[in-house]
């Protein structure tokens, strides 16, 4: 059954607020460790760097469903949180030589 409350604006505000603070976190774990990825693969550790991708698509995956139980909002703010923490990482990579 669907939920037909109407949410005040404060409690949009929260569920969007709570979302982009989870999703900037777990974007900025999942970028982190994408670094590792790459280094294991140079390395020629492909089964690790596959068992490291596989974490980290899951956890994300299963992160954004949580925020899609929690609400259209939560999610939207998720997803914006964890594009925020790409665009950190896609600077940091910039400015790094």
């Amino acid at each position: 059954m669907i939920d037909t409350t109407p949410l005040h604006f404060a409690d949009t505000l929260a569920l969007a607020a709570t979302g982009m603070a989870v999703g900037l976190l777990s974007g900025a774990l999942h970028f982190a460790t994408l670094r590792w990825n790459v280094a294991y693969f140079a390395r020629g550790r492909v089964m690790h760097a596959f068992a490291l991708q596989l974490a980290r698509l899951a956890l994300t995956a299963a992160l954004f469903v949580l925020l899609a139980k929690a609400g259209a909002f939560a999610l939207l703010g998720g997803i914006g949180g964890f594009l925020w923490a790409r665009g950190i990482a896609l600077g940091m990579r910039r400015a790094a030589p």
